[in-house]
């Protein structure tokens, strides 16, 4: 029988689910590392591989450390062993918890940024693992320099623990270069720090080195959509990998897009959310076992005249949307996005009016034709004038850069000035309306 592995990363404990219920157990990360440890004991999983960011930050300790060591215990009762590194977040901390009791079956490999390699001898197989450690918050060299120092067996699988940014040489977090990797030595690479897992072909053999982020295996936020969970190797000697998820996040995120009619009124368009969600629902019913809350964005797109009220008919929808299904799933609504345009019959039309509501179809239609016009440019300029003068406010030197948003370059900003031309060119054609 091969060996089994599960691994994972960026489990973050002390942090909950956004838009869902907060009293609700299965908001929580501690819920799914339970469910972690239960599935391993479960399952008689051999070895549990974490790749950094354990713990949310110091400041979480003492929400962690209760949760973190009754899992260890569970584990160490069971026979199961652990092998760890320690992240950006986590990096003096998880030290500190593992001391506080003494685990033969916990291995903290690479502690003070040093590779560290040990060997796992068990019933079903051999394995190596090399790992190595954040020794701050912020490390800007490779960590790859100095893997060369460790003298690895050759013919015994190795896997190599990492919590890093990969392909990003001006990263802070342990940058490393995929192709480096490759040629490191390891037939398996686990690595932390990006929350969106790799994607994975459905029960096939995995090509080696293997190399993924398993993701945080409980989804945070709407910026982590699909299926979560560890993962499973299970390893027959080198270069016999097999790999599959193991879907155990309570919470799932996705989005959908809902079309608006021009007579669509509120009452229509609420029937139109609720028939959207009820079959994006039903698409992904074979893979919400165990999922307690799917969380959904909308987009509102189409023509319509009361395209501005839209805003006020979705935040009722945000507000009080609660679906139950079959299998135990609530369904909430997160946020609805207004892109949604006012029902013009003649834009062209519109556009060689020289009204306020003429320059703004002239400015939509050179944006929707990749034009430009002097007053666009304008707009252009003053949105990169805020853009810069947010960047440089102190408001968001806290986050780190897997927490900030991606600058958004030209197409965003003539996407954003698309949308508030819209907005304003359908409050002006109603107001004119109403003056009639």
């Amino acid at each position: 029988m091969p060996l089994k592995i599960l691994a994972t990363a960026d489990l973050h404990l002390g942090k909950k689910s956004s838009a869902v219920p907060t009293d609700a157990e299965e908001s929580s990360t501690r819920h799914t590392w339970k469910r972690m440890v239960e599935w391993a004991i479960n399952h008689d999983v051999d070895v549990v591989v974490m790749a950094g960011d354990l713990i949310d930050q110091d400041n979480r300790y003492f929400e962690a450390i209760g949760p973190l060591q009754d899992g260890f215990d569970r584990l160490s009762k069971k026979g199961t062993a652990v092998y760890l590194v320690a992240g950006n977040h986590d990096f003096s901390v998880l030290a500190e918890i593992i001391r506080n009791k003494e685990y033969e079956n916990i291995h903290l490999l690479g502690a003070n940024g040093s590779w560290e390699k040990k060997t796992h001898r068990g019933e079903r197989g051999t394995v190596q693992f090399a790992g190595w450690s954040f020794p701050n918050k912020y490390v800007r060299e490779d960590p790859l320099a100095t893997f060369d120092r460790l003298e690895l067996d050759p013919n015994m699988p190795t896997i190599g623990i990492l919590h890093s940014e990969a392909d990003n040489p001006e990263s802070k977090y342990g940058p490393v270069d995929r192709g480096n990797l490759r040629s490191a030595g390891p037939d398996a690479w686990i690595l932390g720090h990006i929350h969106k897992p790799t994607p994975l072909d459905k029960e096939a053999p995995v090509e080696t080195p293997f190399i993924a982020y398993p993701g945080t295996p409980h989804a945070l936020n709407s910026g982590e959509p699909g299926v979560h969970g560890p993962l499973l190797l299970e390893i027959d000697g080198k270069e016999k990998i097999r790999v599959n998820r193991v879907p155990l996040s309570p919470v799932r995120y996705e989005s959908v897009k809902a079309t608006v009619q021009p007579s669509d009124d509120e009452t229509t368009l609420r029937d139109s959310l609720t028939t959207v969600l009820r079959e994006k629902a039903h698409e992904l019913l074979t893979e919400l076992e165990g999922v307690s809350f799917l969380v959904f964005d909308i987009e509102l797109t189409g023509n319509n005249p009361d395209a501005s009220k839209m805003d006020h008919w979705a935040e009722q929808a945000v507000e009080k949307y609660s679906q139950e299904l079959e299998t135990g799933t609530t369904v909430l609504i997160r946020k609805v996005v207004n892109h949604v345009e006012p029902a013009v019959e003649d834009m062209e039309a519109l556009a060689r009016n020289t009204s306020p509501t003429g320059k703004l179809a002239k400015t939509i239609l050179a944006i929707e034709q990749g034009q430009t016009t002097p007053f666009l440019e304008r707009l252009m300029e003053k949105w990169e004038m805020q853009r810069q003068r947010i960047n440089r406010s102190g408001t968001y030197t806290p986050l780190d850069d897997k927490n900030r948003l991606a600058e958004p370059g030209e197409e965003q900003a003539r996407e954003y000035i698309l949308q508030e031309c819209h907005r304003m060119l359908n409050h002006l054609i109603n107001q004119q309306q109403q003056e009639q």
